[in-house]
């Protein structure tokens, strides 16, 4: 199998309205919603105390177990996890921000753009005008 080329980086990168808007709705979107609706997200979230309902007994086989060190371990790593995930959630809240902010300048560079053809026929005017006269 033979090896692919080298990347071409002569060419430019463009992104288009209809990305940005599927990525930010879609695609950040989705994970969001994926994540408030994850039961093992939610357990870690009561079992740290961020959402109502709280954690604070393991179940060992089916008996509860009260070791106080286990628990508190546990507790410990629900709540690392909850926190993460929460900076994960808050982090892709403000990338969704962005991309629309982004996609609202590019709306209004999109309106105030000269097409090509308005830029040729400026290009022309100035490229074809006499000079000012001179002033003594």
């Amino acid at each position: 199998m033979a090896t692919p080329p080298p990347p071409n980086y002569e060419h430019t990168l463009s992104v288009n309205k209809d990305d940005l808007q599927y990525f930010a709705n879609t695609e950040i979107g989705g994970l969001l919603d994926d994540l408030n609706q994850n039961p093992g997200y939610n357990v870690m979230q009561r079992y740290a105390g961020m959402l109502d309902g709280g954690g604070n007994s393991l179940l060992v086989g089916n008996k509860l177990f009260f070791a106080d060190s286990i628990v508190l371990d546990f507790k410990n790593l629900a709540t690392g996890l909850a926190t993460d995930l929460g900076t994960l959630k808050s982090q892709m809240r403000q990338a969704q921000v962005k991309i629309q902010l982004t996609l609202t300048i590019m709306d209004e560079a999109h309106e105030e753009a000269m097409t090509a053809a308005e830029m040729m026929e400026v290009l022309t005017k100035v490229s074809t005008a006499a000079p000012p006269p001179k002033t003594s």
